[in-house]
């Protein structure tokens, strides 16, 4: 079958993605900065005092928290909090239906051994859906700081859970992606829906912005920030006995 077409010449939806997220990545610096540089504060000033900062996703949003842990110049002082069930390789139905089901968010951060006073990132593209909104809630009430990074202008129009809230107006802060709804930003002609999303690509860049500002910050206070460095570097077991220094509290190896 012939896939060229005049009217789609070879290379049109490549260009039209990267400028569409090109466009998207400037708009977000632009208007996030301001809540980008007071959350590297919190972070910074957690992990100085010996906290770690927690990551939180369901669906594809549990790939942000995957992003953070154990990464190759990351943040050693990460812990995600992951659950199986909760991602989508085990079954894509099963997961939507546990995702929406109350009364799990208790259990999820009492085995993440969250305390009060650190940080939980949350992230969820829509913003609505029940256990990311339950986890802002009972984290608020055990008096730890939470964040947020989705779409603002996807979470107006998504309908609520039984819960009634948005993550975006519970969380101490709310980072904006940028995205619209759906999250497809192309549009392709003679299809309803448009394609090439823009949360994961925008997510990470929000959140690795913050990590290099938190490391900046966490180098100038105390020298020897937690990065996190590839096993395949050279000269990476200078490094091996951070994890006996008592000035970070690191993130466990294993879970």
């Amino acid at each position: 079958m012939e896939t060229n077409n005049s009217n789609f010449p070879p290379g049109t939806g490549i260009d039209a993605y990267f400028q569409a997220i090109t466009q998207t990545q400037q708009r977000v610096y632009q208007s996030q900065r301001p809540t980008l540089l007071k959350l590297a504060e919190k972070m910074a000033d957690i992990i100085l005092n010996r906290g770690r900062i927690y990551l939180f996703g369901t669906g594809h949003s549990h790939m942000l928290a995957e992003e953070g842990y154990a990464r190759a110049g990351g943040l050693q002082s990460v812990v995600p909090i992951f659950y199986t069930a909760l991602m989508l390789h085990e079954s894509i139905p099963m997961e939507a239906k546990i995702e929406r089901t109350p009364g799990l968010a208790n259990d999820l951060l009492d085995r993440a051994g969250i305390r009060p006073g650190e940080l939980l990132f949350i992230y969820s593209n829509s913003g609505v859906n029940h256990l990311p909104v339950e986890m802002a809630l009972e984290a608020k009430n055990r008096k730890i700081t939470t964040a947020t990074i989705g779409s603002q202008s996807f979470a107006k129009v998504a309908p609520l859970s039984t819960l009634n809230r948005r993550l975006a107006d519970i969380c101490d802060y709310a980072l904006d992606n940028g995205g619209i709804p759906g999250d497809g930003l192309i549009p392709i002609p003679g299809q309803e829906w448009k394609a090439g999303p823009s949360s994961t690509v925008i997510g990470a860049m929000l959140w690795n912005s913050l990590v290099v500002e938190t490391c900046m910050r966490l180098q100038a206070a105390v020298g020897d920030a937690p990065i996190g460095v590839s096993f395949n570097m050279p000269g990476r077991e200078r490094v091996k006995n951070r994890d006996n220094d008592s000035t970070f509290n690191l993130a466990p190896k294993h879970f």
